[in-house]
C-alpha cells in the first residue's frame, strides 16, 4: 500500500501541529523564583507528562523563548501547577510572552498558583535540547499537594475546555 492509498503523508510541522491538535492535555503553569532578584517568571504548558512513580518524575518541553527557561538548571526548585477548569484566565496570562496581572504567589519555596487542580515542587534533574527548537526539562518532584473535587483544564484542539461530567461506563 502507498503513503496515498493509506491515507499517511510527509510529516512537515504543519501538519504535525494539525495532528496535535487532537491530543488534549493538561494546562499546567511552570513557574519558577530568580536567585538574586526572587521575581517570579512564569509559562503556560501543554507539553507535561508524567515520567515515573518511583521516583516521583516529570518532564516538561518549553518553547526556546519561554520566560522561565534562562532561570532553570539542574538542581533549581520550581513549581507545576496543574489548572483546574476554573483557572482559564490563568493559563491565557502565562501564555502571553509578556504577562501581566497580580499572582498570590507565595512567599517562599516552589512558585505554585493557589486553588489549581495539583501542584508540584520540582527539582531539575536534567534539560535536553530537542532536534527543534523546545528543550526537554526532566524533574524529581520533591512535594506536591492535590485539591479535591477539582476538574481539569484541558487544551484540546486549539482551545482551552473543561471536562465534561459523564459517568463511567
Amino acid at each position: 500500500m502507498s503513503e496515498s492509498e493509506n491515507g499517511i503523508q510527509g510529516a512537515d510541522p504543519q501538519r504535525f501541529k494539525d495532528a496535535m491538535a487532537g491530543w488534549a492535555s493538561t494546562v499546567t503553569v511552570v513557574a519558577v523564583r530568580g536567585t538574586d532578584d526572587r521575581k517570579i517568571r512564569a509559562t503556560t504548558v501543554t507539553s507535561f507528562a508524567p515520567v515515573s512513580a518511583d521516583p516521583p518524575e516529570v518532564v516538561v518541553s518549553l518553547n526556546p523563548s519561554a520566560q522561565v527557561l534562562p532561570f532553570l538548571d539542574v538542581g533549581d526548585l520550581f513549581g507545576i501547577s496543574l489548572l483546574a477548569r476554573e483557572q482559564r484566565r490563568w493559563a491565557r496570562i502565562f501564555a502571553d510572552p509578556f504577562p501581566v496581572g497580580a499572582v498570590p504567589w507565595p512567599e517562599d519555596g516552589a512558585p505554585l498558583l493557589p486553588d489549581a487542580l495539583a501542584g508540584l515542587a520540582c527539582s531539575v534533574r536534567a534539560l535536553h535540547p530537542t532536534e527543534g527548537r523546545s528543550r526537554l526539562v526532566v524533574a524529581r518532584v520533591e512535594a506536591l499537594h492535590v485539591s479535591s473535587g477539582a476538574r481539569p483544564l484541558l487544551y484540546w484542539e486549539r482551545t482551552y475546555r473543561g471536562v465534561a461530567n459523564e459517568e463511567h461506563e
